[in-house]
C-alpha cells in the first residue's frame, strides 16, 4: 500500500510565490516545485541581503531585527537541499547557530529576541511555549537538524544537542518545550523526530519509537477532529512502516487537499484569509509525502 498521489483543485504554486516570504519561496523550491525553481538565484540573493552580520536570519525575517535560532535553523535545511549551489553564507549561519548553544546542550534565543516573539505570539494567553535564554527542545531539534544536514563537523556539539533531547522526553511520547515544563507539546515532537534520525539515532531506540507512536496518535486525533493546521506535521514521522501509517497519511492528505482555497492557500484557525506561510509549509508536506 503505497501514499497516493495528491491533485489538489487550485494552483498553490503561483500563490506562494507571489505572496510568500523568502522562507515560503525556499519551501516551494526546496520541494520541487517547477515554476519555483525559476526564482532560485533571485531568491538567494534576497537572503544574502536580508542575513545580519552575525549570519543569523533576522526574527520574522524582518531587516533590523535581531537574529533568530528558529528563523535561521528554518531556512538552512531548505539551502542545502539546492544541491547545484552552497551560497558562501551557509558557513556563517552554521556559526552562528552554534553560538546560540547553551551548556546543557539545547538552543535558546537571545534575550534580545524576547519583545518580537511577544510582539507576534504573546497575545492573552501568554507563550510559554517559546521562551527565550532557555534551552527549548523543539527549538533543539530544528538547530540540530539543520547542523547535521549542513554535516557540521564538531561531533561533541551534535551529540549535546541530542542527548538533550533524548533525556527531555515525557512518558507519553512527546516532549515538553521545555525541562521541567509540565505539558506535553505534540508540535515540539514534530521537530524533535526529523532532528533525531538527521543525528543518526536509531530507529529501534525506544525514545524514537515512542515519540514516533505519539505523534502518529495525534495526527489520526486531528484528523477525526478534521483539524488540517496539524498536518504540517506529516514528514515528521517519516517513511510508513505499516498499512495503518499509510492509510493515516493519506488520510491527511486527503484533508489538506479538502481544504484548499480557491486562490490556492490556506488558512489559519479562525481566518477565512489565506495565509502564505502556512501554504507554503503544508505544500511542502504535500509533495514531500507524494
Amino acid at each position: 500500500m503505497d501514499v497516493e498521489k495528491i491533485s489538489l483543485n487550485y494552483d498553490i504554486e503561483s500563490f506562494v510565490m507571489e505572496n510568500g516570504d523568502i522562507a515560503g519561496r525556499l519551501r516551494l523550491i526546496s520541494a520541487g516545485y517547477n515554476g519555483a525553481k525559476k526564482e532560485t538565484e533571485a531568491v538567494l540573493k534576497e537572503l544574502a541581503t536580508l542575513l545580519n552580520p552575525d549570519g543569523g536570519v533576522p526574527f520574522n525575517l524582518t531587516q533590523g531585527n535581531p537574529s533568530s535560532v528558529k528563523d535561521t535553523s528554518e531556512l538552512l535545511p531548505l539551502i542545502i537541499t539546492l544541491k547545484e549551489t552552497k551560497p558562501d553564507f551557509v558557513e556563517k549561519m552554521i556559526m552562528f547557530l552554534i553560538s546560540r548553544q547553551k551548556a546543557d546542550g539545547g538552543f535558546a534565543e537571545a534575550l534580545n529576541v524576547d519583545p518580537y516573539i511577544e510582539d507576534k505570539w504573546g497575545g492573552t494567553t501568554g507563550r510559554d511555549w517559546y521562551p527565550v535564554g532557555k534551552s527549548v527542545t523543539w527549538l533543539t531539534g530544528k538547530a540540530l537538524e539543520a547542523l547535521c544536514l549542513a554535516k557540521y563537523e564538531d561531533e561533541s556539539r551534535i551529540w549535546r544537542a541530542r542527548d538533550f533531547l533524548l533525556y527531555s522526553q515525557h512518558e507519553d511520547g512527546h516532549w515538553p518545550d521545555y525541562k521541567d515544563q509540565q505539558i506535553s507539546d505534540p508540535l515540539a515532537t514534530g521537530n524533535i523526530l526529523p532532528a533525531l534520525r538527521a543525528a543518526g539515532v536509531d530507529l529501534d531506540k525506544k525514545v524514537y519509537v515512542n515519540g514516533r507512536a505519539a505523534l502518529f496518535h495525534h495526527l489520526k486525533e486531528s484528523i477525526d477532529a478534521n483539524s488540517y493546521l496539524d498536518m504540517v506535521d506529516l514528514t515528521a514521522v517519516g517513511k510508513p512502516q505499516s498499512d495503518k501509517e499509510v492509510e493515516v497519511l493519506n488520510q491527511g492528505l486527503g484533508l489538506i487537499a479538502q481544504n484548499q482555497n480557491k486562490d490556492g492557500g490556506w488558512s489559519q484557525a479562525g481566518s477565512k484569509k489565506s495565509d502564505a506561510e502556512l501554504s507554503s509549509i503544508l505544500a511542502f508536506v504535500i509533495k514531500r509525502c507524494c
